[in-house]
């Protein structure tokens, strides 16, 4: 070949070189427009609001007085007509009168609202109650129940028995 027709090869490799950059060039082009549209209809969307039943409470020890009390009343219900009946039974172990041990209060709370959450298997999928019982459930009621726990003096026969703060040094009576 001579100079002329290896210029000639190599201008025709050059302009399909330049020709395969410019289509890519438009696809790029083609799809920021498209980006940009999908953007801008998403921002012109009205904003999905969340509606206030929707939020999950706070954590009962975080509420206004009125507010806890309207929570422990609904708690009350759930340990007892839900809780208890499914999962603890007739067990020695149990504070008939469970909500005047503050612990147990924030455990029970704490447990209502991960089985809102997990119990849900629309939201939560299909292991969601799972999780529920090996995470929340068995952890919990191990606690409550256990030699250390708040129900550790209720245990037996004598029922509910609440636990006092030790009175400090200087009020308690001498003994001789």
């Amino acid at each position: 070949m001579t100079s002329i027709d290896e210029r000639l090869a190599s201008d025709d490799a050059l302009t399909k070189r330049v020709a395969h950059l410019q289509n890519a060039m438009h696809k790029l082009g083609a799809d920021v427009i498209r980006l940009q549209t999908q953007l801008t209809e998403f921002a012109a969307a009205p904003a999905e609001e969340e509606e206030p039943g929707d939020a999950p409470p706070p954590f009962i020890f975080n509420m206004s007085r009125e507010d806890y009390k309207a929570e422990l009343a609904a708690l009350v219900k759930w340990v007892d007509d839900f809780l208890v009946p499914v999962y603890v039974g007739e067990d020695a172990d149990w504070c008939p009168v469970w909500w005047e041990h503050h612990e147990a209060v924030g455990r029970l709370h704490a447990l209502r609202l991960a089985y809102t959450d997990l119990s849900d298997t629309g939201s939560a999928g299909a292991s969601g109650p799972a999780r529920w019982h090996r995470d929340h459930l068995d952890p919990a009621l191990d606690r409550l129940r256990s030699g250390q726990g708040p129900f550790a003096r209720c245990l037996g026969g004598a029922g509910h028995v609440e636990r006092r703060r030790p009175e400090p040094a200087a009020d308690r009576p001498l003994t001789r």
